[in-house]
């Protein structure tokens, strides 16, 4: 007699918690390290400093996700997702600003503020150290581009015959030139970034792609692939809905990978549970159903002849049949397989349900009937 179980499959609350917080930690680390070699390169490409600030933001932001990473990895993956738009909107926009300035050409033009100020040193040490100081710590150089106007004209009034007699008359009018500028690189930045976010998507989207699709099975690497160029091929698409459909693929792929870890730990623990029960177990392999469903197929026999099949899905569900047996006996082994899945292994193949059983010829040769799926819950 032969009896066939649908059943669905579940790790305990722990098990799940660690194999998911595992699966975040390492692909949150993944972008953390992404991260680090934007900022670098922006760094070692003199990009910085045009968009210093943002930079300095940046950096203390992704140092404390990464030490928040090991405590807290779910807090942390949607710190660092939120951080990356940021990140990489840094370096298209710190490129247009550098155009913006080089096409200034200011460089020149301190060269011969500080030329003039050497040929009137005598005359006004205090007021042109104190003006070169000040130029020197205005870092931010879209403003200072801003206002280059207002700072020549100033400029021209301070090295002049009638320049003023106090430093700190230059600092008061300097310092207002430069809070006014600020404010207007601060809009200036805005319009930049908004102009270059499709180009950011881009790379956060290539990003994700990156680092994610190696995890998944080819199929699934595949469809990400496909759907990421979707997404960016849609250049007169919202910007901010194009996010959101980053962040959703970035989370769909997310489950996949946890799937995935979930349903090899399950494969693993089915296929040590029917050898330490005295079956042959041969290695689990991969296959496509008709319907295109892609499941792990392990199969099990006994000496008599007593055969035990398992296919674990992706989709969360579980279809184990026992066949090749005369009256009840197949019970005795499902007795001990699953009992011993769940107590050991922590694997619950709940929910069963008999599909056929003929327990009043107990010398009838039985054959197993298809299968019937059982849908995962919860």
């Amino acid at each position: 007699m032969s009896q066939i179980h649908d059943a669905r499959y579940r790790l305990e609350r722990e098990q799940r918690q660690r194999v998911a917080k595992e699966r975040v930690r390492n692909t949150t680390h993944s972008f953390i390290e992404r991260y680090h070699n934007e900022l670098a390169g922006i760094q070692q490409q003199g990009l910085a400093e045009y968009v210093q600030e943002r930079y300095d933001s940046c950096l203390s932001k992704l140092r404390q996700i990464e030490a928040d990473l090991t405590s807290d990895p779910f807090s942390a993956r949607e710190r660092s997702k939120s951080l990356g738009n940021e990140i990489y909107a840094l370096r298209n926009v710190a490129r247009r600003i550098k155009v913006e300035v080089e096409e200034a050409q200011y460089q020149q033009h301190r060269d011969e503020l500080e030329a003039r100020a050497n040929a009137e040193k005598e005359r006004k040490v205090q007021i042109s150290s104190a003006w070169s100081e000040e130029l020197r710590n205005w870092s931010d150089k879209l403003s200072l581009n801003l206002m280059l106007k207002e700072v020549k004209e100033l400029e021209q009034q301070v090295f002049s015959e009638q320049s003023f007699g106090k430093a700190q008359d230059l600092l008061a009018q300097f310092k207002q030139i430069k809070t006014r500028g600020l404010a207007k690189a601060a809009e200036h930045r805005a319009i930049i970034e908004k102009q270059t976010q499709h180009t950011t998507n881009c790379d956060v989207v290539q990003a994700v792609v990156d680092i994610v699709s190696p995890s998944l099975p080819a199929d699934e690497s595949k469809k990400l692939t496909e759907q990421a160029n979707t997404i960016i091929s849609a250049n007169s698409k919202d910007a901010s809905e194009q996010l959101k459909e980053i962040d959703h693929l970035s989370d769909r792929a997310d489950k996949i990978i946890e799937n995935e870890a979930v349903r090899k730990e399950t494969v693993k623990a089915i296929y040590t549970t029917l050898k330490s029960t005295g079956f042959t177990v041969q290695k689990p392999k991969v296959v496509e159903t008709k319907e295109g469903v892609r499941e792990v197929v392990i199969a099990a026999s006994r000496p008599a002849g007593n055969r035990a099949r398992f296919k674990i899905r992706l989709d969360g569900s579980c279809t184990y049949e026992f066949d090749n047996y005369k009256g009840q006996t197949c019970k005795k082994d499902i007795d001990q397989v699953l009992p011993k899945l769940s107590e050991v292994y922590g694997v619950d193949l709940s929910d069963s349900r008999v599909v056929w059983s003929n327990p009043d010829d107990e010398d009838a040769q039985m054959k197993p009937i298809p299968s019937q799926t059982m849908n995962k819950k919860g």
